[in-house]
Protein backbone atom coordinates (compact mmCIF):
# COMPACT_ATOMS: atom_id res chain seq x y z
CA UNK A 1 0.00 0.00 0.00
CA UNK A 2 0.98 3.55 -0.65
CA UNK A 3 1.34 6.40 1.90
CA UNK A 4 -2.11 7.59 0.35
CA UNK A 5 -3.71 4.57 0.72
CA UNK A 6 -2.57 3.93 3.96
CA UNK A 7 -3.54 7.38 5.06
CA UNK A 8 -7.08 6.70 3.86
CA UNK A 9 -7.49 3.88 5.54
CA UNK A 10 -5.83 4.76 9.35
CA UNK A 11 -7.48 8.53 9.10
CA UNK A 12 -11.19 7.45 9.94
CA UNK A 13 -10.41 4.56 12.61
CA UNK A 14 -8.19 7.22 14.13
CA UNK A 15 -10.87 10.01 14.42
CA UNK A 16 -13.31 7.62 16.24
CA UNK A 17 -10.45 7.41 18.61
CA UNK A 18 -10.72 9.46 22.24
CA UNK A 19 -7.32 9.14 23.08
CA UNK A 20 -5.08 11.60 21.25
CA UNK A 21 -4.20 10.36 17.73
CA UNK A 22 -1.50 11.51 14.31
CA UNK A 23 0.15 10.04 11.67
CA UNK A 24 3.19 11.21 10.20
CA UNK A 25 5.62 10.92 6.99
CA UNK A 26 9.48 9.97 7.66
CA UNK A 27 10.25 13.51 8.23
CA UNK A 28 7.74 13.87 11.40
CA UNK A 29 5.55 16.54 9.40
CA UNK A 30 1.62 15.61 10.19
CA UNK A 31 -0.24 14.32 7.59
CA UNK A 32 -3.72 13.89 9.80
CA UNK A 33 -4.64 14.61 13.23
CA UNK A 34 -7.98 13.51 14.99
CA UNK A 35 -10.34 15.54 17.02
CA UNK A 36 -8.75 14.79 20.57
CA UNK A 37 -5.54 16.48 19.35
CA UNK A 38 -7.45 19.29 17.43
CA UNK A 39 -9.44 20.12 20.70
CA UNK A 40 -6.38 21.04 22.64
CA UNK A 41 -4.40 22.92 20.43
CA UNK A 42 -4.36 26.58 21.17
CA UNK A 43 -4.91 27.61 17.90
CA UNK A 44 -8.36 28.64 16.31
CA UNK A 45 -10.50 25.01 15.14
CA UNK A 46 -10.15 25.72 11.81
CA UNK A 47 -6.34 26.34 11.93
CA UNK A 48 -4.99 22.82 12.87
CA UNK A 49 -1.66 23.13 14.32
CA UNK A 50 -0.52 19.63 15.37
CA UNK A 51 2.95 20.45 14.78
CA UNK A 52 2.89 22.13 18.03
CA UNK A 53 3.20 18.74 19.48
CA UNK A 54 5.71 17.95 17.42
CA UNK A 55 8.10 21.22 18.19
CA UNK A 56 7.34 20.66 22.20
CA UNK A 57 9.16 16.89 21.38
CA UNK A 58 11.50 18.78 19.55
CA UNK A 59 12.22 20.92 22.65
CA UNK A 60 12.34 17.96 24.90
CA UNK A 61 14.76 16.67 22.94
CA UNK A 62 12.31 13.71 22.24
CA UNK A 63 11.68 14.84 17.96
CA UNK A 64 13.38 11.53 16.61
CA UNK A 65 10.98 9.17 18.36
CA UNK A 66 8.19 10.29 15.57
CA UNK A 67 10.39 9.18 12.89
CA UNK A 68 10.44 5.74 10.95
CA UNK A 69 11.37 3.16 12.96
CA UNK A 70 14.87 1.59 11.85
CA UNK A 71 14.74 -2.18 11.35
CA UNK A 72 16.75 -3.05 14.74
CA UNK A 73 13.89 -1.29 17.22
CA UNK A 74 11.29 -2.48 18.87
CA UNK A 75 7.94 -2.09 16.89
CA UNK A 76 6.29 -0.63 19.41
CA UNK A 77 7.86 2.48 21.00
CA UNK A 78 7.21 4.89 24.00
CA UNK A 79 7.57 8.76 25.09
CA UNK A 80 5.93 11.04 27.27
CA UNK A 81 5.44 14.42 26.26
CA UNK A 82 4.21 17.99 27.97
CA UNK A 83 1.44 19.20 26.45
CA UNK A 84 0.34 22.97 27.09
CA UNK A 85 -3.59 23.12 26.94
CA UNK A 86 -5.68 26.39 25.92
CA UNK A 87 -7.19 28.97 28.09
CA UNK A 88 -5.07 28.16 31.03
CA UNK A 89 -6.80 24.62 31.50
CA UNK A 90 -2.42 23.84 32.26
CA UNK A 91 0.64 21.55 31.63
CA UNK A 92 -0.30 17.63 31.72
CA UNK A 93 2.03 14.39 30.55
CA UNK A 94 0.68 12.52 27.65
CA UNK A 95 2.25 8.76 27.59
CA UNK A 96 2.49 8.47 23.91
CA UNK A 97 2.95 5.38 21.46
CA UNK A 98 3.98 4.85 17.73
CA UNK A 99 4.58 1.85 15.71
CA UNK A 100 6.06 2.65 12.09
CA UNK A 101 4.20 1.61 8.95
CA UNK A 102 6.06 0.83 5.97
CA UNK A 103 4.41 1.60 2.43
CA UNK A 104 5.52 1.05 -1.05
CA UNK A 105 6.60 4.82 -1.43
CA UNK A 106 7.77 5.34 1.93
CA UNK A 107 6.61 4.74 5.67
CA UNK A 108 4.52 6.36 8.08
CA UNK A 109 4.09 6.30 11.87
CA UNK A 110 1.37 5.95 13.72
CA UNK A 111 1.35 7.54 16.99
CA UNK A 112 -1.47 7.91 19.98
CA UNK A 113 -1.15 9.46 23.60
CA UNK A 114 -3.22 9.38 26.51
CA UNK A 115 -2.84 11.72 29.38
CA UNK A 116 -1.62 10.54 33.47
CA UNK A 117 -4.28 11.90 34.48
CA UNK A 118 -7.85 10.92 34.29
CA UNK A 119 -8.36 13.38 31.31
CA UNK A 120 -7.10 16.80 30.12
CA UNK A 121 -9.81 17.97 32.43
CA UNK A 122 -9.57 21.69 30.43
CA UNK A 123 -13.23 22.79 32.29
CA UNK A 124 -11.43 24.31 35.81
CA UNK A 125 -7.42 23.41 34.94
CA UNK A 126 -4.55 25.14 36.87
CA UNK A 127 -0.72 25.05 37.09
CA UNK A 128 1.19 26.12 40.12
CA UNK A 129 4.78 26.61 40.05
CA UNK A 130 7.44 24.93 42.77
CA UNK A 131 7.40 28.39 44.11
CA UNK A 132 3.95 28.02 44.60
CA UNK A 133 2.70 30.73 42.46
CA UNK A 134 -0.29 29.82 40.11
CA UNK A 135 0.99 30.20 36.81
CA UNK A 136 -2.08 29.05 34.67
CA UNK A 137 -5.91 29.05 35.70
CA UNK A 138 -8.96 28.38 33.70
CA UNK A 139 -11.88 30.33 32.95
CA UNK A 140 -14.33 27.90 34.73
CA UNK A 141 -12.29 28.27 37.71
CA UNK A 142 -11.91 31.54 37.86
CA UNK A 143 -15.74 31.78 37.64
CA UNK A 144 -16.54 29.11 39.68
CA UNK A 145 -14.28 30.72 42.99
CA UNK A 146 -15.32 34.31 42.20
CA UNK A 147 -12.10 35.76 40.97
CA UNK A 148 -10.91 37.62 37.54
CA UNK A 149 -7.53 35.68 36.26
CA UNK A 150 -5.47 38.57 36.71
CA UNK A 151 -6.77 37.86 40.83
CA UNK A 152 -5.85 34.69 40.47
CA UNK A 153 -2.18 34.01 38.23
CA UNK A 154 0.58 35.27 39.53
CA UNK A 155 -0.58 34.80 43.20
CA UNK A 156 0.79 32.63 45.95
CA UNK A 157 -2.02 29.37 45.77
CA UNK A 158 -1.86 29.25 49.66
CA UNK A 159 -4.06 32.09 49.86
CA UNK A 160 -6.85 30.22 47.90
CA UNK A 161 -7.14 27.33 50.16
CA UNK A 162 -9.08 27.45 53.12
CA UNK A 163 -6.35 25.72 55.28
CA UNK A 164 -2.45 25.64 54.42
CA UNK A 165 -3.03 21.73 55.97
CA UNK A 166 -4.41 21.06 52.90
CA UNK A 167 -1.95 22.98 50.35
CA UNK A 168 0.63 21.06 52.23
CA UNK A 169 -0.80 17.59 52.32
CA UNK A 170 -1.54 17.57 48.40
CA UNK A 171 2.32 18.88 47.49
CA UNK A 172 3.73 16.17 50.01
CA UNK A 173 2.00 13.62 47.91
CA UNK A 174 2.98 14.88 44.94
CA UNK A 175 6.73 15.86 45.73
CA UNK A 176 6.63 12.64 47.05
CA UNK A 177 4.98 10.12 44.74
CA UNK A 178 5.62 10.53 40.61
CA UNK A 179 1.76 9.61 40.15
CA UNK A 180 -1.68 10.94 39.94
CA UNK A 181 -3.23 11.94 42.53
CA UNK A 182 -6.79 12.47 43.50
CA UNK A 183 -9.03 13.29 45.99
CA UNK A 184 -10.76 16.40 47.52
CA UNK A 185 -9.51 19.63 48.84
CA UNK A 186 -11.43 22.58 50.25
CA UNK A 187 -10.52 25.69 48.17
CA UNK A 188 -11.62 29.46 49.15
CA UNK A 189 -13.91 31.86 47.50
CA UNK A 190 -13.99 35.45 46.70
CA UNK A 191 -16.47 36.03 49.20
CA UNK A 192 -14.44 34.27 51.81
CA UNK A 193 -17.17 30.99 51.51
CA UNK A 194 -15.83 27.38 51.48
CA UNK A 195 -16.15 25.24 48.27
CA UNK A 196 -15.01 21.71 48.37
CA UNK A 197 -13.94 19.99 44.84
CA UNK A 198 -12.50 16.62 43.45
CA UNK A 199 -9.31 16.98 42.31
CA UNK A 200 -6.56 15.36 40.02
CA UNK A 201 -3.22 16.92 39.78
CA UNK A 202 0.30 15.31 38.47
CA UNK A 203 3.72 16.73 39.61
CA UNK A 204 5.33 17.47 35.94
CA UNK A 205 8.80 16.71 35.94
CA UNK A 206 11.75 17.04 33.41
CA UNK A 207 13.74 14.31 32.27
CA UNK A 208 15.76 14.80 34.96
CA UNK A 209 13.00 14.06 37.10
CA UNK A 210 13.13 17.77 38.79
CA UNK A 211 9.63 19.23 39.14
CA UNK A 212 8.70 21.81 36.99
CA UNK A 213 5.31 22.19 38.01
CA UNK A 214 2.18 20.72 39.93
CA UNK A 215 -0.68 20.95 37.43
CA UNK A 216 -4.24 19.39 37.36
CA UNK A 217 -8.01 20.07 37.23
CA UNK A 218 -10.75 20.81 39.69
CA UNK A 219 -14.20 19.00 39.09
CA UNK A 220 -17.84 19.90 41.07
CA UNK A 221 -19.48 16.42 41.18
CA UNK A 222 -21.89 15.30 44.15
CA UNK A 223 -20.86 13.46 47.13
CA UNK A 224 -22.27 10.28 47.05
CA UNK A 225 -22.01 9.94 50.46
CA UNK A 226 -24.55 12.43 51.98
CA UNK A 227 -27.73 10.23 51.80
CA UNK A 228 -26.11 7.16 53.13
CA UNK A 229 -24.60 9.63 56.50
CA UNK A 230 -28.28 11.22 56.49
CA UNK A 231 -29.97 7.65 56.49
CA UNK A 232 -27.88 5.85 59.31
CA UNK A 233 -27.22 8.78 61.36
CA UNK A 234 -30.77 11.42 61.62
CA UNK A 235 -32.35 9.36 64.30
CA UNK A 236 -29.00 8.79 66.35
CA UNK A 237 -28.52 12.88 66.51
CA UNK A 238 -32.14 12.90 67.39
CA UNK A 239 -31.65 10.70 70.36
CA UNK A 240 -28.79 12.94 71.46
CA UNK A 241 -29.87 15.32 74.26
CA UNK A 242 -26.84 18.17 73.64
CA UNK A 243 -26.06 19.52 70.14
CA UNK A 244 -25.81 17.20 67.47
CA UNK A 245 -24.90 17.20 63.64
CA UNK A 246 -23.32 15.55 61.21
CA UNK A 247 -22.06 16.91 57.69
CA UNK A 248 -20.31 15.53 54.75
CA UNK A 249 -17.22 15.69 53.64
CA UNK A 250 -18.02 18.58 50.97
CA UNK A 251 -18.99 20.46 54.96
CA UNK A 252 -22.75 20.29 54.54
CA UNK A 253 -24.74 19.82 56.75
CA UNK A 254 -27.04 16.22 56.74
CA UNK A 255 -28.19 15.70 59.90
CA UNK A 256 -28.97 18.68 62.97
CA UNK A 257 -31.23 17.76 66.01
CA UNK A 258 -33.81 20.03 67.77
CA UNK A 259 -30.67 21.20 69.97
CA UNK A 260 -28.73 22.70 67.07
CA UNK A 261 -31.44 24.19 65.65
CA UNK A 262 -32.58 26.10 69.10
CA UNK A 263 -28.98 26.92 69.27
CA UNK A 264 -28.38 28.82 66.26
CA UNK A 265 -32.57 30.01 66.40
CA UNK A 266 -32.82 28.14 62.79
CA UNK A 267 -35.15 26.13 61.14
CA UNK A 268 -34.44 22.75 59.41
CA UNK A 269 -34.79 23.88 55.98
CA UNK A 270 -32.17 26.65 56.98
CA UNK A 271 -29.61 23.97 58.19
CA UNK A 272 -29.90 20.53 56.18
CA UNK A 273 -28.25 20.64 53.15
CA UNK A 274 -26.18 23.92 54.06
CA UNK A 275 -22.37 24.64 55.33
CA UNK A 276 -22.30 26.94 58.72
CA UNK A 277 -20.96 29.38 56.21
CA UNK A 278 -24.56 29.35 54.87
CA UNK A 279 -26.44 29.84 58.13
CA UNK A 280 -23.90 32.44 60.01
CA UNK A 281 -21.97 35.89 60.20
CA UNK A 282 -18.81 34.37 57.68
CA UNK A 283 -16.09 35.27 60.29
CA UNK A 284 -18.57 33.26 62.46
CA UNK A 285 -18.13 30.08 60.21
CA UNK A 286 -14.54 30.27 59.81
CA UNK A 287 -14.14 28.42 63.04
CA UNK A 288 -16.38 25.68 62.53
CA UNK A 289 -15.40 25.11 59.12
CA UNK A 290 -11.41 24.92 59.85
CA UNK A 291 -12.15 22.73 62.41
CA UNK A 292 -14.22 19.68 60.41
CA UNK A 293 -11.37 20.24 57.93
CA UNK A 294 -8.71 19.52 60.34
CA UNK A 295 -11.01 16.14 61.11
CA UNK A 296 -11.05 15.43 57.48
CA UNK A 297 -7.10 16.26 56.62
CA UNK A 298 -6.05 14.35 60.36
CA UNK A 299 -8.63 11.95 60.04
CA UNK A 300 -8.95 12.24 64.38
CA UNK A 301 -11.20 13.10 66.84
CA UNK A 302 -11.06 16.71 67.50
CA UNK A 303 -11.87 17.77 71.22
CA UNK A 304 -11.96 21.51 72.51
CA UNK A 305 -12.90 21.32 76.16
CA UNK A 306 -14.31 24.79 76.47
CA UNK A 307 -15.75 27.47 73.56
CA UNK A 308 -17.77 29.91 73.21
CA UNK A 309 -21.26 29.51 71.47
CA UNK A 310 -20.51 31.38 68.25
CA UNK A 311 -23.81 33.44 68.33
CA UNK A 312 -23.76 33.85 72.51
CA UNK A 313 -20.03 33.75 74.07
CA UNK A 314 -22.27 34.04 77.44
CA UNK A 315 -22.82 30.00 76.70
CA UNK A 316 -19.81 27.86 76.47
CA UNK A 317 -19.62 23.80 74.85
CA UNK A 318 -17.45 21.40 75.32
CA UNK A 319 -17.09 20.31 71.42
CA UNK A 320 -15.97 16.66 69.96
CA UNK A 321 -16.02 16.10 66.12
CA UNK A 322 -15.41 12.33 65.59
CA UNK A 323 -14.60 11.18 61.74
CA UNK A 324 -17.13 9.18 60.21
CA UNK A 325 -15.10 6.49 58.24
CA UNK A 326 -16.18 4.80 55.17
CA UNK A 327 -16.98 0.77 55.10
CA UNK A 328 -13.14 0.28 54.13
CA UNK A 329 -12.17 2.41 57.01
CA UNK A 330 -9.73 4.18 54.41
CA UNK A 331 -11.16 7.79 53.83
CA UNK A 332 -13.46 10.31 56.20
CA UNK A 333 -17.01 10.72 54.43
CA UNK A 334 -18.28 12.33 57.05
CA UNK A 335 -18.00 14.14 60.80
CA UNK A 336 -20.35 13.69 63.80
CA UNK A 337 -20.02 16.65 66.48
CA UNK A 338 -21.26 17.11 69.74
CA UNK A 339 -21.62 19.83 71.74
CA UNK A 340 -22.63 19.52 75.90
CA UNK A 341 -23.46 23.09 76.93
CA UNK A 342 -21.03 23.53 80.09
CA UNK A 343 -21.62 27.15 80.95
CA UNK A 344 -22.62 26.68 84.62
CA UNK A 345 -18.80 24.63 85.07
CA UNK A 346 -17.29 27.67 83.51
CA UNK A 347 -18.97 30.32 85.39
CA UNK A 348 -17.61 28.39 88.30
CA UNK A 349 -13.71 28.06 86.75
CA UNK A 350 -13.60 32.03 86.34
CA UNK A 351 -14.26 32.34 89.48
CA UNK A 352 -12.19 29.86 90.87
CA UNK A 353 -9.39 31.31 88.20
CA UNK A 354 -9.74 34.80 89.27
CA UNK A 355 -9.28 33.76 93.36
CA UNK A 356 -6.05 31.97 91.70
CA UNK A 357 -4.48 35.78 90.91
CA UNK A 358 -2.78 37.89 93.62
CA UNK A 359 -1.93 40.64 91.71
CA UNK A 360 -3.42 42.08 88.24
CA UNK A 361 -0.85 41.00 85.67
CA UNK A 362 -1.33 37.46 87.07
CA UNK A 363 -1.88 34.63 84.22
CA UNK A 364 -3.64 31.71 84.79
CA UNK A 365 -3.29 28.70 82.15
CA UNK A 366 -5.55 25.46 82.54
CA UNK A 367 -4.10 22.10 81.35
CA UNK A 368 -5.55 18.30 81.35
CA UNK A 369 -3.62 15.62 82.82
CA UNK A 370 -1.46 15.47 79.74
CA UNK A 371 -0.26 19.06 80.25
CA UNK A 372 -2.20 20.47 76.93
CA UNK A 373 -3.70 23.59 77.10
CA UNK A 374 -7.57 24.21 77.85
CA UNK A 375 -7.83 27.83 78.71
CA UNK A 376 -6.35 30.72 79.64
CA UNK A 377 -7.69 33.77 81.33
CA UNK A 378 -7.85 37.20 79.88
CA UNK A 379 -4.81 38.74 80.83
CA UNK A 380 -1.75 38.27 78.51
CA UNK A 381 2.04 38.47 78.95
CA UNK A 382 4.24 40.66 77.46
CA UNK A 383 5.63 40.29 75.45
CA UNK A 384 2.75 38.13 74.74
CA UNK A 385 2.82 34.05 74.63
CA UNK A 386 -0.20 33.73 72.00
CA UNK A 387 -0.99 36.88 71.33
CA UNK A 388 -4.10 39.20 73.01
CA UNK A 389 -6.91 36.56 74.15
CA UNK A 390 -10.16 37.14 71.39
CA UNK A 391 -13.44 35.55 71.78
CA UNK A 392 -12.75 32.27 69.79
CA UNK A 393 -9.56 31.91 71.00
CA UNK A 394 -10.43 28.48 72.15
CA UNK A 395 -10.99 27.15 68.58
CA UNK A 396 -7.55 28.19 67.58
CA UNK A 397 -5.38 26.68 70.69
CA UNK A 398 -5.91 22.75 69.76
CA UNK A 399 -4.62 22.11 73.06
CA UNK A 400 -1.03 22.44 72.73
CA UNK A 401 1.19 21.04 74.85
CA UNK A 402 2.74 23.88 78.15
CA UNK A 403 6.09 22.27 77.61
CA UNK A 404 6.49 23.28 73.54
CA UNK A 405 6.40 26.66 75.15
CA UNK A 406 9.36 26.24 77.42
CA UNK A 407 12.77 26.77 77.01
CA UNK A 408 14.89 23.03 76.50
CA UNK A 409 17.10 23.91 79.21
CA UNK A 410 13.91 24.18 82.03
CA UNK A 411 12.03 21.12 80.73
CA UNK A 412 13.16 18.30 83.06
CA UNK A 413 12.12 20.43 85.91
CA UNK A 414 9.02 21.50 84.91
CA UNK A 415 8.21 17.94 83.89
CA UNK A 416 9.25 16.79 87.39
CA UNK A 417 6.78 19.56 88.62
CA UNK A 418 3.75 18.72 86.90
CA UNK A 419 4.18 15.08 88.00
CA UNK A 420 4.33 16.08 91.77
CA UNK A 421 1.20 18.11 90.74
CA UNK A 422 -1.02 15.94 88.44
CA UNK A 423 0.40 12.70 89.80
CA UNK A 424 1.02 13.40 94.02
CA UNK A 425 -1.44 16.38 93.45
CA UNK A 426 1.70 18.68 95.61
CA UNK A 427 1.54 22.20 94.87
CA UNK A 428 4.27 23.46 92.79
CA UNK A 429 6.64 26.40 92.74
CA UNK A 430 9.31 26.94 90.22
CA UNK A 431 10.71 29.79 87.74
CA UNK A 432 11.42 29.03 84.21
CA UNK A 433 11.41 30.43 80.69
CA UNK A 434 8.62 30.67 78.30
CA UNK A 435 9.19 31.80 74.36
CA UNK A 436 7.34 34.66 73.46
CA UNK A 437 5.33 36.15 70.22
CA UNK A 438 8.94 38.17 69.34
CA UNK A 439 10.98 35.11 69.27
CA UNK A 440 12.58 35.49 72.83
CA UNK A 441 12.18 34.20 76.22
CA UNK A 442 10.62 35.27 79.08
CA UNK A 443 11.58 34.68 82.89
CA UNK A 444 8.44 33.66 84.99
CA UNK A 445 7.17 32.59 88.40
CA UNK A 446 4.68 29.98 87.92
CA UNK A 447 2.54 28.38 90.89
CA UNK A 448 1.17 25.06 89.44
CA UNK A 449 -1.99 23.36 91.51
CA UNK A 450 -4.15 19.98 91.18
CA UNK A 451 -7.94 20.77 91.52
CA UNK A 452 -10.82 18.00 89.50
CA UNK A 453 -13.52 19.26 91.80
CA UNK A 454 -15.34 21.74 89.15
CA UNK A 455 -15.35 19.12 85.83
CA UNK A 456 -14.86 15.44 88.31
CA UNK A 457 -11.63 15.58 86.10
CA UNK A 458 -8.10 16.50 86.82
CA UNK A 459 -6.49 19.64 85.72
CA UNK A 460 -3.72 21.80 86.44
CA UNK A 461 -3.65 25.09 87.01
CA UNK A 462 -0.65 27.49 86.17
CA UNK A 463 -0.92 30.74 87.68
CA UNK A 464 2.36 32.56 85.63
CA UNK A 465 4.10 35.84 86.37
CA UNK A 466 6.69 37.33 84.60
CA UNK A 467 9.64 38.70 86.15
CA UNK A 468 11.70 39.14 83.26
CA UNK A 469 13.01 42.72 84.31
CA UNK A 470 13.41 41.31 87.85
CA UNK A 471 16.51 39.16 86.68
CA UNK A 472 18.50 41.69 86.99
CA UNK A 473 17.62 42.86 90.20
CA UNK A 474 18.63 39.03 91.49
CA UNK A 475 22.17 38.75 90.98
CA UNK A 476 24.48 39.06 93.35
CA UNK A 477 25.68 41.98 93.16
CA UNK A 478 22.77 43.84 93.94
CA UNK A 479 21.45 41.16 96.99
CA UNK A 480 24.53 42.17 98.54
CA UNK A 481 23.79 45.74 98.13
CA UNK A 482 20.04 45.24 99.70
CA UNK A 483 21.50 43.31 102.49
CA UNK A 484 23.85 46.00 103.64
CA UNK A 485 20.82 48.20 103.22
CA UNK A 486 18.55 45.90 105.27
CA UNK A 487 21.39 45.69 107.95
CA UNK A 488 23.02 49.07 108.06
CA UNK A 489 26.09 47.83 106.65
CA UNK A 490 28.06 50.47 104.51
CA UNK A 491 31.05 48.12 103.52
CA UNK A 492 31.61 44.26 102.74
CA UNK A 493 33.77 43.95 105.89
CA UNK A 494 30.69 45.70 107.65
CA UNK A 495 27.73 42.95 106.03
CA UNK A 496 30.42 40.08 107.41
CA UNK A 497 30.63 41.60 110.66
CA UNK A 498 26.14 41.43 110.55
CA UNK A 499 26.72 37.81 109.21
CA UNK A 500 29.06 36.55 111.25
CA UNK A 501 31.07 35.39 108.07
CA UNK A 502 34.87 36.25 106.61
CA UNK A 503 35.07 39.44 104.37
CA UNK A 504 36.59 36.83 101.88
CA UNK A 505 32.88 35.01 101.74
CA UNK A 506 31.52 38.22 100.76
CA UNK A 507 34.01 38.64 97.99
CA UNK A 508 33.34 34.39 96.85
CA UNK A 509 29.47 35.23 96.94
CA UNK A 510 29.74 37.91 94.77
CA UNK A 511 32.58 36.33 92.17
CA UNK A 512 29.82 33.14 92.24
CA UNK A 513 27.26 34.65 91.95
CA UNK A 514 24.93 33.03 94.95
CA UNK A 515 23.99 34.47 97.50
CA UNK A 516 23.68 31.90 100.30
CA UNK A 517 20.15 31.41 101.48
CA UNK A 518 21.24 31.45 105.13
CA UNK A 519 22.04 35.22 104.64
CA UNK A 520 18.63 36.30 103.24
CA UNK A 521 16.78 34.67 105.73
CA UNK A 522 18.94 35.54 108.93
CA UNK A 523 19.10 38.96 107.59
CA UNK A 524 15.28 38.92 107.12
CA UNK A 525 14.03 37.51 110.50
CA UNK A 526 16.94 39.98 112.35
CA UNK A 527 16.02 43.05 110.51
CA UNK A 528 12.45 42.76 109.61
CA UNK A 529 12.77 43.15 106.17
CA UNK A 530 10.98 40.99 103.49
CA UNK A 531 12.67 38.27 102.08
CA UNK A 532 11.24 39.29 98.65
CA UNK A 533 12.44 42.24 98.91
CA UNK A 534 16.12 41.20 99.44
CA UNK A 535 15.87 38.35 96.89
CA UNK A 536 14.07 40.70 94.00
CA UNK A 537 13.74 43.87 95.58
CA UNK A 538 9.97 43.41 94.96
CA UNK A 539 8.00 46.05 97.47
CA UNK A 540 6.19 43.61 100.16
CA UNK A 541 2.56 45.35 99.90
CA UNK A 542 2.97 44.11 95.75
CA UNK A 543 3.43 40.68 96.91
Amino acid sequence: MTVSELLDFYSPRLEDMSDLALILDQTGAVLFANEAVRKIQSAPPKSLAPEDIIEQLRAQGRAGEFSNLPDNTPPVREARLRVILPDGAGTRHVNWKFVGIPATDGAITLAWGTFRATGPGQEMGFTVLPNGIIQAASPALCSICGYSRDELVGRPARQFYYTAASRKRIVNQLNERNEVENGAVTLRCKDGSPLTLWYSAESIRGTNGRILAYSGFFQQRPFTFSSKLAGEFTRIVDALPDLAWVSGRDLRIVAANQAYLRAYKRERAEVIGQSEYDFLDPEQARFPIEAALKVFEEKQELLHPAVPHLTDPQVWYRVIRRPIFDDDRQEVIGLLGIAQDISAKVVQENAFMEQLRVREEDVVVVTDDQGRILRRSAQTLNPSIYGRPQTFDAYTLDMRPVLDLLHADDLPAVRKAMHLVLRERREQHLECRIRNQAGNYSTVLARLLFHDAIYGEPRMYVVVRDITEQMGLRKATMVIERLKLASGARTDRELASFLNVSAAAISNARKNERVPPDWIIDTGLRTGRSIDWIVSAVVPNQA
